[in-house]
């Protein structure tokens, strides 16, 4: 596997993981204010689901965000001033029109305002919709990958960045060339 594929793979994996957390508190939350607790209250925004998908979520991208900075995309800088959190901010209420929207159509086109409607539409398709939307922007506009400064073309590289080739001597391979003797 490449290296550039294995860092993306490991990336994609440390962003899954943290929008795991970030979504298992927002279904919670969301579940709790639309639904209720089954037998301790009736969900207080029922018949404003949209409302309670918004709350919900923006303290799951409240979680994201911490994770995603200090987890995920540790090793990227971030762009922007506030450690890149108005962008961030900004990619996750804009990617909030998707499962919004997938949420109103089940809501006010399929008239299905079931718990399992409410999740399959909101926190399942519209979520893996949105997520992938919001790892694409984050690595675009909010965390921007590190280099090394460019030297100008004019300026050789320093020893201290040029690997020598491993040197075969006596059957052994060894990195250090100050033991082989020259012919």
């Amino acid at each position: 596997m490449s290296r550039g594929l294995r860092r993306l793979s490991g990336e994609v994996a440390r962003f899954s993981a943290v929008n795991v957390v970030a979504t298992v508190v927002a279904v919670f939350l969301f579940n709790a204010l639309v639904h209720g607790l089954k037998g301790s209250f009736d969900g207080p925004l029922n018949s404003h689901a949209i409302t309670a998908y918004l709350l919900a979520n923006t303290v799951g991208m409240f979680i994201s965000y911490y994770g995603s900075r200090h987890y995920a995309f540790r090793h990227r800088q971030t762009a922007g001033p506030g450690g890149g959190l108005p962008r961030y901010v900004a990619i996750n209420l804009a990617s909030f029109v998707i499962p919004v929207t997938c949420l109103w159509i089940t809501r006010h086109v399929l008239h299905w305002d079931s718990i399992y409607a409410d999740n399959i539409s909101g926190n399942a398709i519209g979520a893996l919709l949105g997520a992938a939307f919001r790892f694409w922007a984050f690595r675009r506009f909010v965390f921007h990958p590190i280099h090394p400064p460019a030297l100008p073309f004019w300026e050789p590289t320093s020893v201290e960045h040029d690997r020598p080739e491993p040197v075969l001597t006596d059957g052994l391979v060894c990195d250090d060339r100050s033991d082989v003797v020259d012919p």
